[in-house]
């Protein structure tokens, strides 16, 4: 997986040279893709958090809020290879190369102005969840505005046809109706639309979810854990059960083996492991956990609230977590987590920022070349 996420960004870079645009500054999300939240505010990306709102679906229509001025500035900077809205989180999680977004790249239109409707959709239609976890707020948010402002109809006919992903993640989609209704909508007019699922797991796959999940074809789903420890879960994702969640990951990878093969084959499955100060300890063991159940890590880090995030704390602690990681981690590893890496090397001061930063590098280059002898 790892020599072809390579190679998925090398011809990354290499189209975006051709088209004359930076490997640095450019992403496509402004290009491709639109969040509706459970309140009616839009977003675009979601590494930018709920909050990071571009317009309110009650205020204007979609189609004015896609091509707002707002929007358009955004891909202007990527356009010209200057991020600014996105200065921090391009250095620190080179998201803009994702190559799961980088799909559709063959799809954009370069253009500050879009003529077409949006290709991806993330659906965030209702706040409800079966869990409270500490560092989300969005299981607080309402439910049932889109049923109010009379979106599905025109959505049948304006969105569903046109849309080549679909990506659910607010609240817990599998318990929430929406995403049933949701699913048979987009089916019945746009059948090859791929699907991202991300969902917390507590609760029991039944022949319901099964027959929902045979009906579309999925990109992947994101398993949202956060601890392998039962205490610990508890706290972070209160009032989880950490063995209903192990129990029901088994479950999907039974289901994965005998899954209808005519939707392109099994499911990718990615674990979400949201580093924070209750669990940073534990990233070794999410990673064999990952390994052992052939599930993809995905390790991340928490910036907000900052109440919860390492990076509030004092530098020798921040140091303390660093070398945790060089002291137990093989290089390989290391370099899955990067993305906890390097926020934790930036917050650290001059000359211990600068010591880091050299391992770092050193890091990527051995891995890197390591991953290319081995083709």
């Amino acid at each position: 997986m790892d020599k072809e996420r390579l190679k998925k960004i090398e011809r990354t870079r290499a189209k975006l040279l051709e088209k004359g645009l930076s490997p640095e500054g450019f992403c496509i999300v402004p290009f491709t893709n639109l969040i509706l939240e459970p309140d009616g505010s839009v977003g675009v990306c979601r590494h930018k958090g709920t909050e990071f709102t571009i317009g309110h679906i009650e205020e204007n229509s979609i189609s004015e809020i896609w091509n707002n001025h707002f929007i358009k500035r955004w891909r202007s900077e990527f356009l010209k290879g200057e991020a600014q809205i996105c200065a921090k989180e391009i250095p620190h999680m080179h998201c803009n190369l994702c190559p799961h977004n980088n799909e559709l790249l063959d799809d954009v239109i370069f253009s500050e102005h879009q003529d077409r409707p949006f290709i991806k959709l993330t659906a965030n239609f209702n706040g409800r969840c079966n869990l409270q976890c500490q560092m989300c707020h969005v299981w607080k948010m309402p439910n049932g505005l889109y049923d109010k402002i009379n979106f599905w109809g025109p959505a049948q006919n304006d969105i569903f046809p046109y849309v080549k992903e679909i990506d659910m993640l607010s609240g817990e989609p599998f318990i929430q109706p929406d995403t049933y209704r949701l699913i048979d909508a987009v089916s019945s007019v746009n059948p090859s639309c791929r699907w991202m699922l991300t969902t917390n797991a507590h609760w029991k796959l039944n022949q319901k979810i099964k027959d929902a999940l045979n009906k579309i074809d999925i990109k992947y789903i994101v398993l949202s854990i956060d601890s392998l420890n039962t205490e610990t879960y508890h706290k972070i994702r209160y009032p989880g059960d950490l063995q209903v969640v192990l129990k029901n990951i088994d479950a999907l990878l039974e289901y994965n083996e005998t899954r209808p093969q005519n939707q392109k084959g099994k499911i990718p499955f990615h674990l979400n492991f949201l580093v924070q100060k209750d669990n940073w300890k534990e990233v070794p063991n999410a990673l064999n956990f990952c390994d052992e159940k052939g599930i993809i890590p995905f390790i991340t880090f928490l910036y907000e609230p900052t109440k919860f995030s390492l990076l509030t704390e004092e530098d020798d602690k921040k140091e303390e977590v660093f070398n945790f990681f060089l002291e137990n981690l093989s290089e390989y590893d290391l370099n899955r987590i990067m993305r906890i890496l390097i926020p934790l090397a930036s917050s650290l001061k001059s000359v211990a920022k600068a010591q880091a930063f050299d391992q770092l590098k050193c890091l990527r280059l051995n891995v890197k070349e390591k991953l290319e002898k081995t083709g």
